[in-house]
């Protein structure tokens, strides 16, 4: 039953909307797994953060099969799409082998800046920054300039686990009115 319904989801053309989600999971937390011939979006958040798993999910729901699960051993919860061929495209945009990338014709919506910051960023004093440890110095440079086509100025400095991605306090409010109506409640501690 649930093969012959990832074959039907399968068939479905991703909303513009469901790409924005996946781009900014993919900027954060999320990871893609191979299904079978394809490849899926996998969410895993902690307990704490439920509320926003489930959001997710109910922005991808439509190519999902089963609701978020538990995870024991790491005390979270945790859902991925089923393999989608559109999916799999944004594989080969997104990874070089096994290393995650920024596409070079990346565009992002406020939806997906808000995801990547929900998953990745937090409070620094009077503003915000993103962790970007894993991606690549001219992925940093491409995720500023994305930003700062969107009003948005930051600099690229290091702490102890890696690079992180500051939003310059002049530029604070202008990120807050973008990403503030998709903030969702429990990870609302993240905005100062």
């Amino acid at each position: 039953m649930q093969t012959k319904l990832a074959n039907l989801l399968k068939l479905q053309t991703l909303s513009e909307n469901e790409r924005d989600v996946i781009k900014g999971c993919l900027l954060g937390d999320g990871t893609l797994t191979s299904s079978g011939k394809n490849y899926r979006l996998r969410i895993e958040h902690k307990m704490l953060h439920a509320e926003y798993v489930y959001w997710k999910h109910s922005l991808l729901k439509r190519i999902t099969i089963t609701e978020p699960r538990r995870v024991l051993r790491h005390n979270s919860l945790r859902f991925g799409t089923v393999g989608h061929p559109e999916i799999t495209l944004m594989r080969e945009e997104w990874y070089e082998g096994s290393l995650k990338t920024i596409p070079r014709k990346l565009r992002l919506k406020n939806l997906s800046i808000a995801i990547w910051f929900m998953d990745d960023g937090c409070k620094h004093r009077d503003t915000v920054d993103f962790s970007i440890h894993n991606f690549r110095f001219e992925d940093a440079d491409r995720l500023r300039s994305i930003l700062a086509s969107k009003g948005i100025l930051t600099t690229i400095n290091s702490d102890s686990k890696g690079k992180r991605l500051y939003v310059k306090k002049e530029s604070y409010t202008a990120f807050k009115k973008l990403v503030k109506p998709y903030i969702v409640k429990c990870m609302a501690y993240k905005l100062p």
